[in-house]
């Protein structure tokens, strides 16, 4: 071969293809007997066992194991079985999907969106702290001009940043000397925002982590979600079906089989050996139930599948890292807390069905943002968010709803303790005579 990839993540399987499709041959390897890696789309079966993989003792475990246990800390699951587990499909790495951007084009470019399904995300909210209530953040020109909740004046300065945003901003007089400033202060100063409709855009259409990211970099994701709003729908944003990105990566692979890739999964690499006058200076591997040794030229690896044997520089450890993201993955047996949308004509509630056979009252698929400070136990410095996927996504039954949490937390940090107080917020949102029960958790 002229190149042997290890490991199925996204970017392995990105680069698998494109050298497939480029003519080199290429055998793409993976530990695991699913595509994906850390990325990958589970059912709920296979996620308890890889959850117990990573947590539970085991005195025998591999070196990659070992490496999963030191970046998969603190992981902990409900101990009830999941009813019709198999009819889910979870993320281990869930993600929002810019209608514009390079990862989309990618994708249409190498035909590997002919193998996957989408749908758009339907709303992006953020937990109100004054109320305790989740206040839909308008994604567009016309909800602007549609919103009650703005006044004339508030409705002539939001358009005027999304103006200033969606255009080439980088040498315009309103961000020279700014670049630097803290993006929530750059838009109460220089667009006059009240401070509620500041944080809004801060966290839910820039998506800043914190109070204090740059004027600069949260301009240039606001821009990308402007731009991505209209192309496939009101929103900017596609969720994949099946899971997202564990779907894709196997897209990728599909592609890279079509193109001659060879493909082997679930098989444990024996020893590695790096280029030697023995073995042709090839690096070569001894796979475990097949006969012959894979050779080949070049190695990319996933960091924690390359062999020790091949390690020839040690990157950063994570302990050196210092930072990680407390993840968590919760399944409802109710909607969304989102009020139904109102016919902008009659201001009737909208419960009109969409291609999908879902009511448009019922929100499927939701981004919720929690800034800091706005839930009681949660952090102070960083925005917290909730990915919401139900039957529409297809990866829950009919009345099931998964919410993906992720917080940015010190590396020593517990998940469950950290993300916790948001779901007990989320939970709150709700009516008390209709709040949903949690059926299943994992928090990693």
């Amino acid at each position: 071969f002229d190149v042997i990839v290890l490991g199925t993540g996204i970017v392995e399987s990105v680069a698998a293809a494109a050298l497939a499709k480029a003519g080199f041959k290429i055998a793409h390897l993976d530990i695991n007997g699913y595509y994906g890696g850390d990325q990958a789309s589970l059912t709920g079966d296979e996620l308890v066992t890889w959850a117990d993989a990573r947590s539970v003792f085991e005195p025998d475990f591999t070196p990659y194991i070992a490496a999963q246990r030191a970046q998969f800390a603190s992981i902990v699951r409900s101990t009830n079985p999941l009813a019709h587990s198999r009819h889910f499909s979870f993320s281990l790495l869930p993600a929002l999907i810019p209608a514009v951007g390079p990862f989309i084009s990618s994708l249409i470019a190498s035909g590997v969106a002919k193998y996957g399904s989408y749908r758009v995300l339907e709303r992006v909210a953020v937990f109100d702290e004054s109320t305790q209530q989740l206040r839909s953040v308008p994604t567009s020109k016309e909800d602007i001009f549609k919103s009650t909740e703005l006044s004339l004046v508030d409705k002539r300065r939001l358009m005027r940043l999304l103006s200033f945003a969606a255009g080439e901003f980088e040498n315009k007089s309103e961000l020279v000397g700014k670049e630097q400033q803290p993006f929530v202060n750059f838009l109460i100063s220089e667009f006059k925002l009240n401070s509620k409709i500041a944080y809004a855009i801060t966290y839910a259409t820039a998506f800043c982590s914190s109070a204090d990211e740059p004027t600069v970099s949260a301009l240039s994701r606001l821009r990308t979600f402007l731009r991505s709003s209209g192309r496939y729908g009101a929103s900017p944003f596609l969720v994949g079906h099946y899971g997202g990105l564990g779907e894709i990566a196997q897209g990728f692979c599909r592609a890279a089989a079509i193109s001659g890739a060879v493909y082997i999964l679930g098989q444990s690499t024996l020893p590695a050996y790096p280029p030697s006058l023995e073995n042709g200076n090839k690096y070569s591997f001894q796979i475990e139930n097949v006969p012959e040794p894979l050779t080949a030229d070049i190695v990319l690896s996933a960091q924690d599948v390359l062999p020790q044997s091949l390690a020839k520089a040690r990157g950063p450890t994570l302990d050196e890292c210092g930072s990680s993201v407390a993840c968590g993955i919760v399944v409802l047996n109710r909607p969304p807390p989102f009020p139904p949308t109102l016919s902008p004509a009659s201001g009737e509630r909208d419960q009109t069905e969409d291609q999908e056979g879902l009511s448009s009252g019922i929100v499927d698929t939701a981004v919720v943002v929690f800034p800091p400070s706005t839930v009681s136990g949660g952090s102070t410095t960083a925005a917290a968010h909730a990915l919401i996927t139900g039957q529409g996504t297809m990866s829950a039954p009919v009345g099931k709803y998964v919410l993906y949490f992720s917080l940015p937390v010190d590396r020593r940090a517990d998940a469950k303790t950290a993300l916790m107080p948001y779901l007990d917020a989320f939970v709150a949102c709700y009516p008390n005579n209709s709040r949903p029960t949690s059926e299943f958790e994992v928090f990693y």
